[in-house]
């Protein structure tokens, strides 16, 4: 990792989206690659917290955007966009829609914002579950 928690090499998938609403559904296909073969729970809970990250994207700028992602432990996504104006999560359920962030919040292990010199990056980075090895099952007393 680079001093600004940024990695140092480049992404293992990188996706320009558009200002579509089927920009959400195709970042989750493109993370398919990098995705297989993990944790069914682990798979869910970034694609959907990638989805919701694009889908702010969507319904807060004019733009489209660009997805970043690293394959490493932890998982690394990042979402570009234009606007300068970065995110707050919201603390009251009973204002209509805007929970796109408490959910990136309770899926990911950790997230932040930050301004870019050409608007903003959402980031979010997510631990890989401990796969545990079957014993080898040592026989005793032969």
């Amino acid at each position: 990792m680079n001093i600004d928690g940024r990695p140092r090499n480049g992404p293992d998938v990188a996706f320009r989206f558009g200002h579509t609403a089927s920009a959400a559904r195709q970042a989750r296909h493109v993370l398919d690659r990098i995705l297989v073969g993990s944790d069914v729970n682990f798979a869910w809970d970034v694609s959907l917290a990638t989805s919701e990250m694009v889908s702010n994207v969507v319904a807060h700028t004019d733009n489209g955007g660009v997805l970043n992602a690293w394959d490493t432990n932890p998982l690394r996504i990042e979402v570009h966009d234009t606007s300068h104006v970065i995110p707050l999560m919201r603390t009251r359920v009973d204002e209509p829609g805007g929970r796109g962030l408490g959910i990136v919040d309770t899926l990911a292990t950790t997230w932040g914002a930050r301004e870019t010199s050409d608007g903003k990056v959402v980031w979010a980075e997510f631990n890989r579950p401990s796969i545990a090895l079957p014993s080898a099952g040592v026989r005793r007393g032969a």
